[in-house]
């Protein structure tokens, strides 16, 4: 309760100082015939560099001390206003109402055609602000002043949200499953094999336009966002010709120039394209339980020969991105416009000494942990980027816009791990070896247009089409383990009984295909002095996946070899010709599951109407939306029992948006919507997917249930200026079948379960502020934070067990001190985020009793550091560092201890260390 009551009043205090008396300009800048505000018009202070542009609304304020001053205003198209012996006197503000003309143009029947710019803080400011919905976003303008790679990176800075795994966006605390992503107004594809989650990390920040993510539901967005409906919009036409070139390297103080083991690498993957020089040989049997014994051997000697990682010297981390825009204006105020970038990069990341632990029980009569298994591993990743972003744009002067959208990203990922502990199944310690290589594909392409019906702006039509596709492939995953068999003695594992842990070889392939098609009208119209608008469309899914698993096992051939003699060999000999087959070392089996193999289809169709209208200060909007879902899988459980799910459902969704403006500089808004969580492809396919690494494994539950969710949000919204803003929400959220991630029994196996239900509510905060108020010229404060409470709903025989919702976090801060000198070039921000400790496995119930505790993942303090230095109109360098303070990632459950206390046991802990980099970016 104190951190709550120390961010509210930290937020007040800023609130009270940024409303107190000062000595101001403001007024309103408008259209002297038609009297609309002018948008983005620019106020400048002649003789210096202070000035403003005006906002949604056309208001404008400027700071300024007492005296005489010289205004300029100017405004494409228009006549440039010189307002002269302005009076500033001190204590009180001076009004200004600015009316531009027109300027005269001597065009012969020439149409201007404009376009709205999208990147830039302003402009996505007027976004949030005219929204019918509770939203906040990124600009690409602010993404340039962050040291973010990617994506999952940017979107972190967005208020209220987490990122999980370095991948997975989390907002206002939910798991990622409640989160609905969309690319340039299309659905994307999951290009991870087990979650339910649009990967970030596969889209380089330098593409990125603008990042929105809707907090309250619509009946134009689809019902599946409980979390936030997010839009990531890439680059659109240029406004001028450019070509621009940007590199930078990195180095992590854990990592670089340290040694690193992996498998000998191939050509291709420089170009993320390994999987194409690994995997199955040409020819290779299909299934070598059809072949007799003589020809598994053969089949076994065509595979590569090599187990063992080799050393090698991590390499700093590089990125190089190149971007060209070039745009032609042709007859008639057309225009057409494309966009192209190309970016490159490597990078290393290691684990070192990873703490990997998993409980039994706590032994409360000797104070000690009773361990499943108790490990301490290395991991090393290697990986191979390419981004490519292909765009094409045609507008001409009758509102017709046609666009053409590409977005390519290539990543080969290179890992090995090094795992040694006890293994209290085998009561043992073990040292277990894995390598593999993994390729992941992400393709989104849409074709798109925007039509106004009869040459009326008020009147328009929009149409998407898209094609999307995702694979994730692992051409040849290795495993094999030693046993200790005397105090420091371990000799080479060779099964008795078949196991892929202990010595095998995994190939694993995944492929989504995702098509879309779509269509919005839109009509403005004017009745009496209400001005009401209506919209209304269609949208089209269908959605497929193949997911194929084959496992190669090795086993003890029982040959006529001493364990003497098999131990003294390299490990790699015992895959020649000479050790490998029937009565030798090492004999090979298939142990292929044909419950680890499914395919799977989703239909999504739906229809919308939705009506707006504003009534005084009041804006309200309506919409009903209709979804017709329908998921298919066909799977098993095993040989002999097939799985098939047909799940048709037919749903309606209401949503209710509205606005109160106060003034002209402040809002509520008042929100209802009901949102849909559907069981995605893998949670519902009952293959079991065991991770080599982690060591733990997941199976999915073809019993999952859709959940079923009432939204409830309220917002007050107050902008000082156009660059400024304070909210403060409210939210509350109503689940029925929640879907969670549990645990079963009391090992390292989780499944997914519907529980009876849960609440989550919450308020949260976001204030973008100028500190010239308190003389720090050029600095401006950016917070925002969140605190979030949520319950889940058991049975009345289990009414005594209270947790949150698996997932959510009570709490998340983001905050940034930025500095933004445009005279000298130079701009640097301090960003700190932290958030609150998590479920990301829950406790499952058994007959009432918990047999193992939740696991929680805990806070992280994180600092970011990043410093911008523009030599000329052409170069800026780039200095920043991540994760100052280099804190551990963890894990931990908490036990009784017996005596009425409690103790908590960390799982997991390792370190990813500090990133050091520079960079410089060209613009010819």
């Amino acid at each position: 309760m104190t951190k709550s009551n120390g961010i509210l009043a930290f937020f007040l205090l800023f609130f009270f100082l940024s409303t107190q008396a000062q000595n101001v300009i403001k007024g309103t800048v408008f259209d002297k015939k038609y009297k609309e505000p002018l948008t983005g018009a620019a106020i400048l202070v002649e003789g210096t560099t202070n000035g403003t542009t005006a906002d949604i609304d056309g208001n404008f304020e400027i700071k300024i001390g007492p005296g005489n001053y010289t205004l300029v205003v100017s405004y494409v198209s228009y006549k440039t206003q010189r307002l002269t012996s302005i009076v500033v006197s001190a204590g009180k503000p001076t009004v200004l109402n600015i009316e531009m003309e027109e300027a005269a143009m001597e065009l012969e029947s020439v149409q201007v055609v404009a376009q709205v710019k999208t990147d830039t803080d302003l402009s996505l400011l007027r976004s949030v602000r005219t929204s019918i919905q509770v939203v906040s976003g990124i600009s690409s303008q602010q993404i340039s002043k962050t040291l973010d790679k990617d994506a999952s990176e940017v979107v972190k800075r967005v208020p209220g949200v987490t990122i999980q795994d370095n991948r997975f966006i989390v907002v206002r605390g939910l798991n990622q499953r409640y989160n609905n992503v969309w690319l340039n107004n299309a659905g994307t594809p999951s290009s991870e094999t087990d979650v339910k989650a649009f990967s970030f990390d596969v889209i380089p920040s330098n593409m990125i336009d603008n990042l929105l993510i809707y907090k309250t539901g619509s009946a134009e967005n689809p019902a599946e966002a409980t979390g936030g409906f997010i839009k990531i919009a890439t680059k659109n036409i240029p406004d001028a010709n450019f070509t621009t070139a940007e590199y930078s390297i990195a180095y992590n103080d854990r990592t670089t120039l340290r040694e690193a083991y992996f498998l000998p690498g191939k050509t291709a993957d420089l170009a993320g394209l390994g999987q194409l020089q690994r995997g199955l040989p040409s020819g290779f049997a299909a299934d070598l339980n059809k072949l007799p014994t003589a020809g598994r051997d053969a089949e076994a000697l065509k595979l590569p020969g090599q187990w063992m990682a080799q050393p090698t010297t991590a390499l700093p981390n590089q990125k190089l991105a190149i971007a060209t825009g070039h745009r032609w204006n042709l007859t008639g105020g057309a225009r057409l416009g494309t966009l192209t970038s190309l970016s490159y990069s490597n990078a290393y990341s290691t684990r070192s000494n990873m703490q990997n632990y998993m409980y039994e029980r706590y032994d409360t009569q000797n104070q000690l942990p009773v361990y499943l298994y108790k490990y301490n591993a290395d991991i090393y990743n290697r990986d191979y980027r390419i981004g490519l972003m292909h765009n094409w744009a045609y507008q001409n002067a009758y509102g017709t816009k046609l666009e053409f959208k590409n977005l390519l990203n290539v990543a080969g990922i290179q890992n090995s791990s090094n795992t040694e502990g006890w293994n209290n199944y085998r009561m043992s310690n073990f040292r277990y070896y894995s390598s593999q290589y993994s390729s992941r594909t992400t393709y989104s392409g849409q074709l798109s247009g925007k039509h106004n019906l009869n040459g009326d702006d008020n009147n328009t039509l929009d149409w998407n089409t898209g094609f999307a596709y995702a694979n994730r492939i692992e051409p040849d995953r290795q495993n094999w383990s030693k046993k200790e068999v005397s105090a420091g003695v371990y000799q080479y594992v060779l099964p008795d009984v078949p196991s892929i842990n202990e010595l095998g070889r995994l190939f694993m392939n995944n492929h989504e295909f995702i098509y879309t098609a779509g269509s919005n009208w839109e009509k403005k119209t004017g009745i009496a002095a209400l001005n009401p608008t209506f919209k209304a469309g269609v949208y089209a899914e269908y959605k497929t996946r193949n997911f194929g698993e084959r496992s190669l096992t090795y086993r003890n051939a029982y040959g006529p070899f001493s364990t003497t003699q098999i131990n003294a060999l390299p490990f790699e000999t015992l895959f020649t010709e000479s050790y490998l087959g029937q009565g030798k070392v090492l004999s090979i089996d298939e142990q292929t599951n044909v419950a680890n193999n499914y395919s799977a289809q989703n239909l999504l169709t739906a229809g919308y109407a939705q009506f707006t209208l504003p009534v005084g200060k009041v804006n309200l909007t309506a919409g009903l939306r209709a979804e017709f879902n329908r998921l298919m899988l066909q799977g098993y459980y095993n040989a002999s029992s097939p799985v098939n799910v047909d799940e048709p459902e037919f749903d309606l969704f209401p949503s209710l948006n509205s606005s109160y403006n106060l003034n002209e500089k402040t809002l509520l808004r008042l929100a209802y919507s009901r949102s849909m969580n559907r069981p995605e492809f893998r949670e519902v396919a009952p293959l079991t997917y065991y991770d080599f690494t982690e060591k733990n494994s997941v199976v999915g539950n073809p019993l999952l249930k859709n959940a079923s969710i009432h939204n409830l949000d309220l917002r007050f919204e107050f902008y000082p200026s156009p660059t400024e803003t304070f909210t403060i929400a409210a939210f509350y959220k109503h689940f029925t079948n929640p879907i969670e991630m549990v645990s079963i029994g009391a090992g390292s196996l989780y499944s997914f379960a519907n529980a009876l239900g849960a609440t989550n509510y919450g308020v949260e905060m976001e204030l973008k502020k100028s500190l010239n108020f308190i003389g720090l010229q050029n600095f401006s404060l950016n917070i925002n934070a969140s605190l979030i409470k949520s319950s889940v709903e058991f049975a009345d025989t289990e009414s005594e067990r209270t947790r949150a919702l698996q997932g959510q976090s009570p709490y998340v801060v983001n905050a940034g001190i930025y500095y933004q000198n445009d005279n000298k070039g130079i701009s640097a921000n301090l960003m700190y985020n932290v958030m609150g400790e998590r479920i990301l496995v829950a406790a499952q119930l058994n007959q009432g009793v918990v047999l193992v505790p939740d696991i929680y993942e805990m806070p992280r303090h994180v600092i970011d550091f990043s410093f911008n230095k523009k030599i000329g109109k052409q170069l800026e360098l780039k200095f920043g560092i991540k994760d100052i303070l280099a804190q551990d990632h963890r894990t931990q459950q908490t036990y009784d201890d017996g005596n009425g206390g409690s103790i908590s046991l960390a799982n997991k802990r390792y370190n990813t260390g500090r990133t050091v980099s520079l960079g410089a970016n060209w613009k010819f």
